[in-house]
């Protein structure tokens, strides 16, 4: 599947954490910026919220929706 590059509300970056269910971890503008925090999150790993990187998860990127900028996904904290 293709993905929409020309997206106007922007994409996050996020990982697997039970089944269909996605935490983002990192919001951006474009679809470029998006893939190159994806490749830097591959290379040095975040760490989650006890202090561990996380690894061995298969970064998604997805296209932020109009629902949610409705409900204000960009006056959270972008990563």
């Amino acid at each position: 599947m293709k993905p929409n590059l020309n997206n106007p509300y922007g994409y996050k970056v996020c990982y697997p954490v039970k089944r269909k269910k996605y935490v983002h971890r990192f919001k951006t503008r474009t679809y470029q910026q998006a893939k190159q925090i994806k490749e830097m999150y591959y290379k040095y790993p975040p760490p989650d919220d006890n202090g561990k990187p996380i690894i061995n998860v298969k970064w998604q990127i997805f296209p932020i929706t109009r629902k949610e900028v409705i409900r204000g996904i960009w006056r959270e904290v972008p990563f």
